[in-house]
């Protein structure tokens, strides 16, 4: 319902529609520059480049067209746009290592268990014994809040290969299950003994 409503919107913008404009961009602003921020690693060049999309949007309104899921949409133009910004500056693409992940409720499910804050400093080294490409997967669907539809899109991968990965670094990480315990034990009772 909501994408239908979005895609209508997207869609009167060619008829100089600036509330609709507007409403787009302040429903997808602030996620756009924290997708960018992710890749270009520098918060105001994540603002220049989703700025730049939302004006060539305005700009070019009467060619631009969508006619399903406008967030995916939004989400490859601002992957192009900032992995273009970062050829023509010369910037080193981050390694996968290097972009950050968001906080989670801790729940009893190992891949869950991994986000809380005791945790924090092991949760790279635990993350990295999943593949490149299912670490990026899984980060992008249990910490960014992507759906699988969406990360197919901005990945350039079908639904399915993304389905695959995420069946990886689950197993993965269900097999380290008792390791993954095992830390937060010793976090929690590090935390407590040091204080």
């Amino acid at each position: 319902m909501a994408e239908k409503q979005d895609i209508s919107l997207f869609n009167k913008i060619a008829d100089d529609n600036e509330l609709a404009f507007n409403t787009i961009f302040d429903k997808y602003y602030a996620d756009l520059c924290d997708f960018s921020f992710l890749i270009v690693k520098n918060k105001e060049s994540a603002e220049e480049i989703v700025a730049d999309i939302f004006a060539n949007i305005w700009i070019k309104r009467g060619t631009h067209t969508v006619d399903s899921n406008l967030r995916g949409y939004l989400m490859s133009s601002t992957k192009n746009r900032t992995i273009s910004f970062m050829r023509k500056k010369k910037i080193e693409i981050l390694s996968l290592e290097d972009i950050p992940y968001g906080q989670s409720e801790n729940e009893s499910t190992p891949e869950k268990v991994l986000i809380s804050k005791e945790s924090g400093a092991s949760v790279e080294k635990i993350l990295s014994f999943i593949p490149e490409k299912s670490r990026l997967v899984f980060k992008m669907h249990r910490f960014e809040n992507f759906k699988y539809r969406e990360i197919a899109e901005v990945l350039d991968i079908s639904q399915k290969t993304v389905e695959k990965h995420m069946g990886k670094a689950l197993k993965i990480l269900r097999g380290m299950q008792h390791q993954i315990q095992g830390l937060l034990i010793f976090a929690c009772f590090t935390k407590n003994w040091l204080f």
